[in-house]
């Protein structure tokens, strides 16, 4: 084993879990590989190795194998105090972390604006029209300046599923 791989020494309860993952056809194919990769690691094989009997890269190896390693006191911790919470933490320690998304290429006002001159009739507006589409929508929406740009699907979007969720259960008090 190389001197840069981390050592990794699973305990038999956690061997059991990691082994049910690797054979089972119920978890995504992520969970398995990486159960994969600690399995391996934990008998002692080298990065190098890893990759080749798996097919992935060294890169791949070394952050999961580094990763679990790094957890390897808490996973240690929690088996001892929560046994029950062992199958979630491992999960959860080779789950993939959130990233960040794109953020988003409209403003809530520019929203409500396109949404609120949908709601308009064309003819307050003395447009020659007497319903919107999304395509008239869209041009009337960059001619005011509401928005430098548009996509006709994305004003149709905007009108079919909107950005805004009513809450599932009352959020006000009741009197």
């Amino acid at each position: 084993m190389p001197i840069n791989a981390s050592p990794i020494m699973l305990s038999t309860k956690q061997e059991e879990i990691l082994r049910e993952y690797t054979r089972s056809r119920t978890v995504g194919e992520n969970l398995r590989s990486r159960s994969e990769i600690i399995l391996l690691a934990s008998m002692g094989k080298s990065n190098n190795a890893i990759e080749k009997e798996m097919g992935i890269t060294g890169k791949k190896v070394t952050k999961w194998r580094n990763r679990y390693s790094e957890k390897s006191e808490e996973l240690k911790r929690i088996e001892l105090e929560n046994p029950h919470k062992l199958r979630k933490t491992i999960e959860s320690v080779l789950k993939d972390e959130q990233r960040a998304g794109v953020p988003a290429k409209f403003t809530d006002e520019q929203f409500a604006s396109i949404v609120a001159l949908a709601c308009e009739s064309p003819g307050s507006r003395n447009l020659p029209f007497s319903h919107w589409s999304a395509s008239l929508l869209q041009i009337e929406a960059i001619k005011l300046g509401l928005v430098e740009s548009i996509s006709v699907r994305t004003v149709g979007r905007f009108l079919k599923y909107g950005r805004f969720k009513a809450a599932s259960k009352p959020i006000l008090a009741e009197s």
